[in-house]
């Protein structure tokens, strides 16, 4: 016997392997458990030991039709898979955080609740204060008048990182108005960390509103920023002239409590120890919010939505070899009368049946109805009905040579124990490798 030169059947194989290009999936599939696996292996260990000795013709045809089928079962598994159709609990089951009251406190991101774990009790939130910016407001000075000569003027600006100097000219028509909308444009186009405005009295006076962008004591400090004009390379006076130089509203961190507890934070998205985040949006002493878990109507609805499509794919993927493979009428036909069954009981929720097994659904009268209703009877049919169908998908992807016509030879006797025959799934076990095809 010659000997064998594993050198040279590695170089074989991954000359020819470099050419075998995966083809890609429909859908991300999904990672499994070492308990799934384990579910598979005993599955197919208990099909061997029962399944019957039959000869079957290995045609081409043959072979499209049950790697379409496998394949098919397994895009379905996949999609359950994705709104939680795997796991009873899980199924339709879907909670979001709300605010009883967003104008106060708004729900941004919460911990996923789902299934038969026991939900947090609903929190009591209070907004004692929001977390403001600091503030310095300038005089009202009349808009068409001014006492400040002509000039080139500048004045320093120290924020938290850097220092600046902002420099402008005022000439001989200039007014105080103008002044004011002029320093506010360069203060907002210089992008300082700072936003400016121009405020009017009504009574013909306007001042220069300097605010930072950023909230917050800042340890106690309530400033963000400082202007002056000691020691500026231009003319000094208008700091003082505008009236800007004053920190007249210092900033501060937010003050909110829950369940009784206090807390401060130095903006206005807080993280709550729960694990809730929230956006503080008005102050509301005495006027407490509930942070608490409400079923997700339209994720709900989404999700039976996507159960209908993946079905339906599901079904006519099947219906399409009725022709070539008469036993394939064996599934659809329980696929049609199950799914029958089931919408009947589920027809006020926006669910039917077409003629062809397909099921359809109304959203509009399916989020009515998940809103409106008391659905819990129903939901438990809809999820019987799921689980039906993902068994089937299971029993196809395990066994897709169950509704082949095949030649049964021996039937093994049902009061006897046998040994698993691995033979039996070398059938179809390759097909796990198809995506190389």
């Amino acid at each position: 016997m010659a000997t064998i030169n594993n050198a040279a059947l590695t170089s074989v194989y991954n000359f020819y392997q470099a050419d075998l290009v995966p083809r890609s999936s429909s859908g991300s599939p999904t990672a499994h458990k070492k308990k799934d696996l384990q579910d598979i292996y005993r599955s197919i260990v208990k099909l061997s030991k029962d399944e019957p000795v039959f000869l079957m013709d290995r045609s081409t045809e043959l072979e499209r039709y049950t790697i379409h089928m496998k394949e098919s079962a397994l895009r379905f598994r996949e999609e359950l898979t994705s709104i939680g159709g795997t796991e009873d609990e899980r199924i339709f089951h879907r909670t979001a955080a709300f605010s009883s009251d967003p104008g106060v406190a708004e729900v941004t991101g919460y911990p996923e609740k789902s299934g038969d774990a026991e939900q947090p009790e609903a929190l009591e939130l209070e907004v004692k204060q929001l977390a403001t910016p600091q503030e310095n407001h300038g005089k009202f000075l009349p808009e068409d008048e001014r006492d400040l000569p002509v000039g080139n003027y500048s004045f320093d600006v120290s924020t938290q990182n850097s220092n600046y100097e902002l420099q402008f000219t005022i000439s001989e028509g200039d007014r105080n108005g103008d002044i004011q909308k002029r320093l506010a444009r360069l203060i907002n186009n210089f992008k300082l960390g700072m936003s400016a405005e121009v405020e009017e009295d009504g009574a013909g006076n306007s001042a220069l509103v300097i605010r930072s962008k950023g909230v917050g004591s800042r340890n106690g400090s309530g400033t963000h920023f400082s202007i002056s004009d000691e020691n500026t390379s231009q003319t000094s006076g208008i700091v003082d002239y505008l009236g800007i130089r004053k920190v007249t509203t210092p900033a501060e961190d937010a003050v909110y409590s829950v369940n009784g507890d206090y807390f401060t934070s130095p903006n206005n998205d807080v993280h709550l120890k729960e694990g809730f985040d929230l956006k503080l949006k008005s102050a509301a002493p005495g006027n407490p919010v509930m942070i608490a878990y409400k079923a997700d109507v339209e994720s709900m609805r989404d999700d039976i939505v996507s159960l209908a499509g993946s079905y339906n794919s599901f079904l006519r993927a099947a219906s399409e070899y009725l022709d070539q493979q008469p036993r394939t009428s064996l599934l659809v036909n329980q696929m049609k009368s199950t799914s029958a069954y089931y919408t009947g009981g589920l027809a006020h929720m926006g669910l039917s049946q077409a003629e062809d097994g397909t099921i359809s659904v109304d959203e509009e009268k399916l989020s009515e109805s998940l809103r409106t209703e008391d659905t819990q009877e129903e939901m438990g049919m809809l999820k019987d009905f799921t689980k039906f169908a993902l068994r089937k998908a299971n029993e196809l992807q395990l066994n897709p040579m169950d509704y082949v016509d095949k030649r049964i030879v021996a039937y093994k006797n049902p009061q006897e124990a046998h040994y698993a025959n691995p033979y039996v799934t070398s059938a179809y076990s390759g097909m796990l490798f198809n995506g190389y095809m």
